[in-house]
């Protein structure tokens, strides 16, 4: 071995970039691998108090192959190995080099070989193979070119550190943004940000999180802050508010970076700002126990950012949750999380678990009158006065523009004191509003086993309550399920049956009570069932009129009654008038006088010989809008009769207005006659004539009524005495063997 040479004083303050010592924040680690302690001393010597980028020397020392890879697959963040080419055997510093590389994997690790015997300087090939970065003789090595060289592989390390570094945590950087966008709640998205970070600079996880709550009104701004998650050394702080924290210079550190809006690093800390929008503001206090270098702080950078964009992707996340569960005026749950949430009270059912549904009654007429803004108020404060009445366990929702539900156990609620609180006026702006409520109610064992269905069966006797008891409270059974299926069973076939025409028409004849003659028949839809039975009009035209299904049934019902007036036309009964049933629903659509018009010139028919009937309750609904219809139904030449007539509370002067041909008593005031009682029946007679309408009676069933009627100078009669209502074929026989008709 060479003796090394003397040291130059003024060589060994050598160093590139030195920072002054107080600076230094840690040391290169220099493993020396060889068989001659000599070399060791040396080494050690020649390189005291040098300064290397900054950084002071630390030297191991192995003086074997064998002891220098077991030291290097223990120790960490060695920068370089001064490794003898011949120790034990010719090429140990070869396969030293190689398990470096390929056993140990070692790549940011510099390998310098050095030898006393410089013929067995390595081939370029060899050199390439092992992953060596430089070859030195020993005899080369003097305290200049030894610090020279070292310096070189330094560099050199320090530049792949740096990368591969900055590699790695861009990677766990990645990583952890996916499972932090994962995250849907601000909890575990904030207890993950600190076990990344610590993974990401390899430290213990001590630190925590604070999070900016616009929501809290205080005046001052360290209560809007809280420790949303912590770890480590400060786990005990988890959940107060900073103004709590008896720890200033925790404290001080974290206000400094909220009023600079930076972040902050010191020798034993970091504290990381991290902002989006100023409601989505978090700080993250980070314990580090040394000073971050350059790419450490980097990579942070970086990370929070991505932090950032998901504390504002949880507040987003958080927002839709509010708008999809969430009623935003009355902040109670809406009707989705109450489905949700009836779902979870039948898996973790007591017994006595129900379901209050409570609609406002006429509250559309409170909007018209006085404005949304007061319905809206209205609204609020229905939903104050019940969350009083309730336990916070009980659930109180808003489902519906007017309707509120109460989901919770029956011994929580009382609901005597739930309807009385409606017998009390809400004091609204400058207005009392009463307000008038229909409610139902239902056990959760007797509803439908998920919440949808329990909440369809409640509304079904919400429904039955507010069409025959307004005002009060009505429990569900399941024999109104039943019921509704049917229904709506019955629904379906109706529109089948339309669609593949399985119904039929039945005609009534009309009979003029002074000369005996038939004067025109009233058409009635029949639905024939394949056994000859049929089913009853008052099952299924309701149904039609509440779904709307009875604007097809009108439409399928006056092709078919104008097609058999064709018939009769070609027959020699051309004469005969048909009065066709409509509904409010049939009166009231935009289409009916085109319809009309249409069927009236396909078939060549004359207008007069259609007759629409409507109720007198549809006439007076809205006698103006009904005049005004009854004009175009007049202007077309179709007749029109006012049916039922003397069961409501008719007005004389629109009924003058109404322009009608036909006023027909009702069958109950016909029925009246055999006890001797007429007056309805003739005052409604005399008020016809004295208005021009003639007047006809239904319901006759007897000879001793059409006399009196006769008598008292009714115009026509229909009824069971002359003829029950039938098929077109049928009346044609009877028609013409009887030779009654016009």
């Amino acid at each position: 071995m060479s003796s090394p040479e003397p040291l130059d004083p003024d060589l060994l303050a050598l160093s590139d970039d030195a920072d002054p010592p107080h600076e230094v924040i840690s040391r290169w680690r220099i493993l020396i691998v060889d068989d001659e302690p000599d070399v060791h001393l040396a080494t050690t010597f020649a390189l005291r108090d040098s300064i290397i980028q900054g950084r002071e020397l630390e030297f191991l020392h192995a003086y074997n192959g064998d002891e220098a890879l077991q030291m290097l697959s223990q120790e960490h963040d060695i920068a370089v190995v001064l490794l003898d080419v011949v120790m034990q055997g010719d090429n140990d510093g070869l396969l030293v080099a190689d398990a470096i590389r390929n056993q140990l994997n070692l790549q940011e690790l510099r390998i310098v070989l050095r030898t006393g015997h410089p013929g067995y300087a390595p081939e370029y090939q060899v050199i390439r193979d092992y992953g060596i970065n430089d070859y030195k003789t020993k005899s080369d090595l003097s305290q200049i070119r030894l610090l020279t060289t070292l310096t070189t592989a330094i560099r050199s390390y320090q530049q792949l550190h740096a990368i591969n570094t900055s590699k790695r945590g861009l990677e766990l950087i990645v990583e952890a943004s996916g499972q932090l966008f994962e995250r849907r709640a601000l909890e575990g998205f904030t207890s993950r940000i600190l076990a990344n970070l610590a993974e990401l600079l390899r430290l213990p996880s001590d630190g925590l999180i604070c999070v900016f709550n616009a929501r809290t009104p205080s005046r001052r701004p360290q209560h809007a802050w809280t420790v949303a998650s912590a770890s480590g050394r400060y786990v005990s702080l988890e959940g107060l508010s900073l103004s709590a924290l008896a720890r200033p210079e925790l404290v001080n550190a974290i206000e400094h970076a909220i009023r600079s809006r930076s972040n902050l690093y010191s020798g034993e800390f970091a504290v990381l700002f991290l902002s989006r929008q100023r409601d989505h503001e978090a700080v993250v206090y980070l314990h580090t126990g040394r000073p971050l270098d350059d790419i450490e702080r980097q990579l942070i950078e970086v990370f929070c950012s991505n932090i950032a964009i998901g504390l504002e992707n949880i507040a987003l996340f958080s927002q839709l949750q509010d708008l999809a569960y969430i009623d935003p005026l009355c902040h109670v749950p809406n009707r989705t999380q109450l489905v949700s949430q009836l779902g979870q009270m039948r898996l973790h059912a007591m017994g006595d678990e129900c379901v209050v549904l409570i609609d406002v009654d006429h509250f559309s007429q409170i909007n018209d009158a006085l404005g949304h803004l007061i319905g809206d108020q209205l609204l609020q404060s229905i939903t104050l006065r019940l969350r009083g009445l309730l336990p916070r366990e009980t659930l109180l929702a808003r489902v519906d523009v007017d309707m509120f539900a109460i989901a919770g156990r029956a011994i929580h609620l009382d609901l005597d004191a739930i309807i009385a609180a409606f017998d009390r006026p809400f004091s609204v702006a400058s207005h009392q509003l009463r307000v008038q409520i229909t409610a139902a109610a239902a056990k959760l064992g007797d509803t439908e086993e998920d919440g949808l269905g329990c909440l369809k069966d409640v509304t079904i006797a919400l429904n039955l309550a507010k069409q025959g008891m307004r005002g009060g409270l009505l429990w569900f059974s399941p024999s109104m399920s039943s019921a509704s299926r049917q229904r709506l069973s019955l629904l379906n076939d109706l529109e089948q049956a339309i669609a593949s025409n399985q119904l039929t028409v039945y005609y009534q004849p009309q009979i003029e009570l002074q000369s005996g003659r038939v004067i025109a028949v009233e058409a009635l839809v029949r639905w024939p069932l394949p056994g000859g039975h049929l089913i009853p009009p008052d099952q299924f035209i309701p149904l039609a009129e509440q779904s709307g299904l009875i604007i097809e049934l009108g439409e399928w019902l006056l092709d078919t009654v104008c097609r058999q007036i064709a018939r009769w036309r070609d027959e020699g009964l051309g004469g005969l008038r048909v009065a066709i049933n409509v509904s409010m629903v049939q009166f009231n659509h935009d289409g009916l006088i085109d319809l009309l018009a249409d069927a009236l010139r396909r078939y060549q028919i004359p207008p007069e010989l259609i007759e629409v009937e409507i109720t007198e309750s549809v006439a007076m609904r809205k006698p103006e809008d009904v005049i005004a219809r009854i004009d175009l139904l007049k202007k077309l030449g179709v007749q029109v009769a006012i049916d039922d007539f003397g069961t409501g509370f008719s007005s004389l002067a629109y009924l003058q207005r109404l322009k009608a041909d036909r006023l027909k008593i009702d069958r109950a005031f016909i029925r009246d006659m055999g006890s001797g009682e007429t007056s309805i029946a003739e005052m409604v007679i005399n008020l016809g004539h004295k208005l021009g309408i003639r007047v006809l009676a239904e319901g006759v069933e007897f000879p001793a009524q059409a006399a009196i009627l006769r008598s008292l100078g009714c115009d026509e009669a229909q009824g069971y005495m002359y003829a029950k209502p039938a098929p077109a074929d049928l009346l044609t026989l009877w028609l013409q063997e009887t030779n009654r008709s016009v």
